[in-house]
């Protein structure tokens, strides 16, 4: 009875033992299970980080800028947007459909050989759309450049496109600043040669021109108000050309010491260039005007109007030859003050 009660606890003990096993190849196979996930979860795409970057239509203004956006989002996003084939495509669909059936020849090379190389549909709208004399033509452009009425900061972002157009970065600096200064507003320039010491470095020679523009938009705008609230001086600083400015009509007469009258328009030109308002001068401002300013004249009063009277309401008296008539003391008579 002994044996076999000990026969039945083995085979019980043998039992729990297979179980045990079983339930550790279970737990085994889950432990893999979760491993191979998390190993696809690591090799997934990761998210995108530039944005994508507008269709291109066409126009060949723009293909200096879209060319750029395109590059960098192929290089960084590359892991996002897939493989050889996937790249290939994304280019493709960011084209408008004129443009891409210029490509569809490099679509077809490339399904055709499965080599698929976005670089030639790059290669491709480069030839078509790229300017080979850019460089020439941003250098001419550079040297014809002018403020006009735009503000120093506008002023200095279009020159410094154009200087980066015309591969001007490596210039040395006195040249970026005669080219820079050559298109300066007449106001800026006068303000410039005023001062003592300029810079020879480019960038600091931009921050002194900056300085000088901020200043006079700010005077401009003081003194604005000043003239809108009635103060007698006029004193105005804005930048603006004098080339549209008659000098006929903005001189005034040097024989004497009082200015002339300007009609408003004159005055307002004047105010923009920062010159004198008073005799159209830029050495100085109408505060300092060694003219005086004009004062309209007094109305002079009318003078009486002479009365004629006829002392001969019924006709001049005949006059005969032996009469000794003088005419002049005639005339004199009719005349009454």
């Amino acid at each position: 009875m002994d044996a076999a009660n000990a026969v039945e606890a083995i085979q019980t003990l043998q039992n729990q033992v297979q179980q045990l096993q079983t339930s550790l190849i279970q737990s085994q196979q889950q432990i893999q299970d979760l491993q191979n996930q998390l190993q696809n979860r690591s090799q997934t795409r990761p998210k995108p980080i530039l944005p994508d970057p507008d269709k291109f239509a066409g126009s060949a203004s723009k293909f200096d800028t879209w060319l750029p956006a395109i590059k960098a989002k192929l290089s960084i996003d590359s892991q996002s947007l897939g493989d050889a084939a996937a790249q290939f495509y994304y280019v493709y669909l960011n084209l408008e459909s004129s443009v891409q059936a210029i490509v569809l020849p490099q679509l077809h090379r490339a399904s055709t050989t499965n080599q698929w190389d976005y670089n030639t549909i790059l290669e491709q709208l480069t030839r078509i759309y790229d300017n080979p004399n850019k460089v020439q033509d941003a250098e001419d452009r550079l040297h014809q450049i002018s403020q006009g009425q735009d503000s120093i900061h506008a002023y200095i972002a279009k020159f410094e496109r154009c200087l980066y157009e015309a591969q001007g970065e490596s210039w040395a600096d006195i040249h970026k600043i005669q080219a820079f200064r050559h298109g300066l507003s007449p106001a800026i320039r006068n303000r410039l040669n005023q001062q003592l010491n300029l810079p020879r470095d480019y960038t600091r020679f931009i921050q002194v021109a900056q300085q000088l523009g901020a200043r006079a938009v700010n005077l401009s705008s003081t003194n604005g108000n000043r003239h809108q609230s009635g103060d007698p001086m006029e004193i105005g600083a804005i930048t603006a050309d004098l080339g549209a400015i008659s000098t006929s009509a903005t001189t005034v007469n040097s024989s004497d010491h009082v200015a002339s009258s300007l009609p408003d328009n004159i005055r307002q030109n004047l105010r923009k260039a920062g010159a004198c308002v008073r005799c159209g001068s830029q050495d100085h401002w109408v505060a300092r005007c060694p003219k005086q300013p004009y004062r309209s004249q007094p109305t002079q009063p009318v003078a009486a109007v002479k009365t004629l009277y006829n002392p001969y309401p019924e006709g001049f008296p005949e006059v005969t030859e032996d009469e000794d008539y003088d005419s002049e003391d005639s005339i004199d008579t009719l005349i009454k003050v």
